[in-house]
């Protein structure tokens, strides 16, 4: 904690800058891994200072609901302040049930909010924000079924197919098997846009949709 570059933004050439500040500065590192066949070895500073860490974590539980400060914001999440000398990590697959695309533009530094203990594990505190929000799938579990129809709109393209979303947080996979090409996808299912589509399947408990567009 006392070394990690907090960048502002997380932007990946500041923080570079900042750990280049370090050179020839001496620091007490733990061997974690050491691979004498690739001329490896791997450190790490945490776990080498004194045990008030520990302690701190020790204080937290499974399923705690804690209020902290947003001190970092990387692509992968968010780091948030619990308490002096302890930070937790809310990771991007645990900020929404829908999808999210960049933390750093989501969340700012300074911001405060509740947050929800999902791990404690090995001196690290895991964190969730939509823990603390209903599961969409629950509900959509009861409004929709196999083979309906559903209007969604379209919010992410990838190398499978298209994301559409029939409600906020339900979203469903329209796979790239259904068009010719790439082109034609993008060109028939542009970003933002709603579209009629077909259920095709539907397994709410395993947040699974697939779609199939109206065409």
């Amino acid at each position: 904690p006392a070394h990690y570059p907090r960048g502002p933004d997380g932007d990946k050439d500041k923080i570079f800058i900042e750990l280049k500040k370090m050179i020839g500065d001496k620091i007490e590192v733990l061997i974690i891994g050491a691979n004498p066949k690739e001329q490896k070895l791997i450190f790490a500073e945490r776990g080498t200072g004194p045990s008030e860490r520990g302690s701190l974590v020790e204080k937290y539980q499974v399923g705690d609901v804690v209020h902290g400060v947003i001190t970092g914001a990387t692509e992968f999440g968010v780091f948030v302040k619990l308490e002096e000398g302890l930070e937790g990590l809310v990771h991007i697959s645990e900020m929404d049930w829908a999808l999210v695309e960049n933390p750093k533009s989501r969340y700012k530094i300074g911001e405060e909010m509740d947050i929800k203990v999902i791990e404690v594990k090995d001196g690290k505190v895991s964190l969730s924000i939509k823990a603390l929000i209903d599961d969409p799938w629950k509900l959509a579990g009861e409004k929709y079924k196999k083979d309906q129809r559903v209007d969604a709109v379209v919010i992410k393209h990838n190398k499978h197919g298209a994301l559409a979303s029939i409600e906020e947080g339900v979203a469903g996979l329209v796979h790239v098997s259904e068009f010719a090409s790439e082109e034609e996808r993008r060109a028939k299912l542009e970003l933002g846009k709603v579209y009629p589509f077909t259920i095709t399947c539907f397994e709410p408990k395993e947040r699974r949709m697939t779609l199939k567009p109206i065409i």
